[in-house]
């Protein structure tokens, strides 16, 4: 159904009709026959239109930048301390850690006993695995420190997300081979008898619904199922307090949450709800000595969450007491309770804040000051944490500051630099970070729920380089952007960028609404009904660098991926002049015939992000911004690289390749004869899943292939705009 012989001429796929009947009206789709949901193995026809794509990425792309691939490649190595570890963390009567070793893909997870000084004891390596592709899921030794360990690890070989759980005895180096759960999640808690485990299962549309308790060295059979989700909008997971007194199972939707306690010291503990479900209403919950600590929206009127308190044996709504006054201007994101203070994590100005409770004081509470004006900062999770300790361990970053752990002691208010990545063959003094604003369009101005603040203005955050920065709109640009889910995109360090930064680009990223960088008012402004915002506020950030001398339209590209490739496709729809080269990785484009089908993987439960199209109004609002939906024929789109995996369980595979496909037919790239034709690509990983390569070197190789598309467009834009002159960047 495909042109398969090597060409420089991209593959034509077949057109074969198919009409989707919706809401009374059909629709017609040629490329649905690319939809395979076998996960198993898809028809031969569209593995060898897949082929076909990959080798006109090949013929096209990664060929001729080859010689610029592997520059790129290697200076993302040469900043890469490839012999290195992390700060290690003591858990009586050992200090657990990691490291990596130059040459090889994967970390070593390694321990020593009582001393940093003592002989090493490797706990497990991957890169003694013989897959291409290994995601690790669970890592977690059991509670038991002292005695004969074990060892639970997921391993996930395909990119599917389904994970191989099995356990090691730590003490022979054996694999309890009857004790291996295949097809589980990624979560795996063990209770204090350091012989039972709490594990999630998924069903048919890959949700995690169901949490087993099994204690090691029975039969598979006598796993008993703890709970059951039937709801098709929650999923379940499961975490375990700070304290480790507790083994949450935490059943949520986008809108709804509620948590259910077992005790972590009882292998037979009954399962109870700390507050029954309510319809949009969210809260988290930990666990500190004689009560529990509980964040909460009540019913979304208090949008940004306030801290509560509660008896262990009252948990109901009616006996929560707030500790700390709400304020919609701030988030609270998170609490880190230990046995004599906690800490609140919140969001406030589009930053990332800490808040320390000395003695579990109010009246003495106080913020930890940073370095730096854009920053990000956060636990470093609860497994590096001791929970009976003065102090609180912390990872500290910014765009120009490689990632440090710090530990904070509360009884003497002094910091300790644990670790600090090194970064060779950077230098930090070279770069200028900057976050600038420009107002989010008047016209798209919306209220939060009860009334919650949003900001009238959008933050851009911005590296370069200090001494190839011009000021006058000649200076290339990447702009990024997600602005879903409420996830934020924060200004962390990514070695990565100075490859653009040094060849004269500025690096942005967008904080667009429907991101939550500036609250849950910032996020419920860009979703629903609202989600076109997100689209509107990219392109205004766009614009903004464009009237500010930053860059140009003819030099300027756009990243997004997943929710950031529906990002992508939108604004090419809206705005195809805006940049000269997008990179959509694999992008969420086909909106309405995806979430149309129930049956495909992790659509339900989107009801709650996007809204359900069965309901006519929203199937009308999803429908005038779904990517595939709206291509228009002629309309000329910047050179576009899509990547896609065949494997992926979150965005399809075919949902980038139909818009491909469609897009070819529409010759939005210009078509044959098009003397300023484009370059529109797809790379289909077909061993992967949603996230990439797993190896290290792998990842890099696979972030140079990118870069490199990306610098070559720009590279020949600078030639048209400098004539002859113009050279490599």
């Amino acid at each position: 159904m495909s042109s398969s012989p090597l060409t420089t001429r991209p593959p034509v796929a077949a057109k074969v009709l198919h009409k989707h009947r919706y809401h009374g009206k059909e629709f017609e789709d040629h490329y649905h026959w690319m939809k395979d949901q076998n996960p198993e193995q898809k028809r031969p026809e569209i593995i060898n239109y897949l082929n076909a794509e990959n080798a006109y990425t090949k013929a096209s792309h990664l060929d001729p930048n080859a010689g610029l691939i592997d520059t790129i490649y290697k200076e993302f190595v040469s900043r890469l301390q490839e012999d290195d570890d992390e700060a290690p963390v003591y858990k009586h009567p050992y200090f657990y850690y990691k490291r990596t070793q130059k040459g090889k893909q994967y970390p070593i997870y390694a321990r020593k006993k009582g001393s940093m000084d003592a002989p090493e004891e490797v706990i497990l390596d991957q890169n003694t695995f013989d897959y291409e592709y290994q995601g690790l899921g669970a890592y977690n030794v059991s509670p038991d420190h002292k005695s004969s360990q074990i060892l639970a690890y997921g391993l996930d070989t395909s990119g599917d997300e389904r994970y191989k759980v099995m356990f090691k005895n730590l003490e022979s180096g054996a694999l309890l081979e009857s004790d291996t759960i295949p097809e589980a999640t990624e979560q795996v808690e063990w209770c204090n008898d350091s012989r039972t485990v709490y594990y999630t299962m998924m069903d048919h549309i890959h949700r995690p619904h169901k949490v087993f308790r099994r204690t090691l060295g029975t039969p598979p059979e006598s796993a008993q199922m703890i709970y059951h989700e039937p709801d098709e909008k929650f999923e379940v997971n499961i975490s375990k307090t700070n304290s480790e007194k507790y083994v949450l199972v935490n059943v949520s939707s986008s809108l709804t949450r509620e948590v259910h306690l077992l005790d972590a010291d009882r292998p037979d503990a009954d399962i109870r709800v700390f507050q029954p479900r309510k319809q949009n209403y969210t809260y988290y919950v930990e666990h500190q000595e004689d009560r529990f600590l509980v964040l909460a929206d009540y019913g979304r009127r208090l949008l940004n969450f306030t801290l509560c308190w509660c008896p262990l044996d009252a948990t109901v709504e009616e006996n929560w007491k707030k500790i700390i006054p709400y304020d919609a201007s701030i988030e609270l994101t998170g609490v880190l309770p230990f046995a004599d203070h906690f800490v609140l994590y919140e969001r406030s100005e589009g930053l990332e804040r800490m808040r320390v409770f000395p003695n579990n004081s109010p009246e003495n509470a106080y913020y930890l000051d940073f370095p730096e004006d854009i920053y990000s900062v956060g636990g470093a999770g609860t497994a590096s944490q001791n929970y009976h300790s003065s102090t609180i361990r912390f990872n500290y970053t910014s765009m120009l500051t490689p990632w440090a752990t710090w530990e904070y002691d509360i009884s003497t208010k002094e910091r300790k630099l644990l670790k600090q990545k090194q970064i060779p063959n950077y230098d930090s003094s070279l770069y200028t970070m900057r976050r600038i604003y420009t107002p989010v369009p008047a016209e798209t101005a919306a209220e939060a729920p009860f009334g919650t603040p949003v900001p009238d203005r959008l933050p851009i955050s911005l590296v370069y380089r200090t001494d190839r920065f011009k000021g006058d709109g000649s200076n290339p640009c990447l702009l990024y952007g997600y602005g879903s889910y409420g996830i934020s995109i924060d200004p962390v360090y990514n070695s990565k960028i100075f490859s653009y930064a040094d060849r004269g680009f500025v690096y942005a990223i967008a904080h667009i609404r429907g991101g939550g960088e500036l609250g849950r008012g910032w996020y419920e402004t860009g979703k629903f009904k609202h989600k076109r915002n997100t689209f509107t506020d990219f392109i205004a950030a766009a614009d903004h660098l464009v009237a500010e001398k930053y860059t140009s339209p003819d030099i300027m590209a756009m990243e997004g991926a997943s929710a950031g490739g529906l990002l992508m496709g939108s604004v090419l729809n809206l705005r195809p002049d805006l940049v000269n080269v997008a990179i959509a990785g694999v992008p969420f484009v086909d909106v309405i015939n995806t979430m149309m089908d129930p049956t495909i993987p992790l659509t339900v439960n989107e009801y709650e992000e996007w809204g359900n199209p069965n309901e006519k109004d929203y199937f009308d609002y999803m429908l005038s911004y779904s990517p595939y939906d709206n291509l228009e024929k002629g309309a000329r789109f910047p050179n576009l690289l899509v990547k896609a995996g065949l494997n992926d369980p979150r965005v399809q595979y075919w949902e980038p390749a139909k818009w491909v496909a469609k897009m070819r037919d529409f010759k939005v790239d210009g078509g044959e004869g098009d003397p300023d034709r484009r370059t529109i690509v797809l790379d289909c990983k077909m061993g992967q899943g949603h996230s990439g390569p797993t190896g290290r070197y792998a990842y890099l190789k696979n972030s140079a292939d990118d870069y490199a598309f990306v610098v070559s467009c720009i590279e020949k834009a600078q030639k048209r705009r400098n004539g002859a002159q113009g050279g490599k960047l």
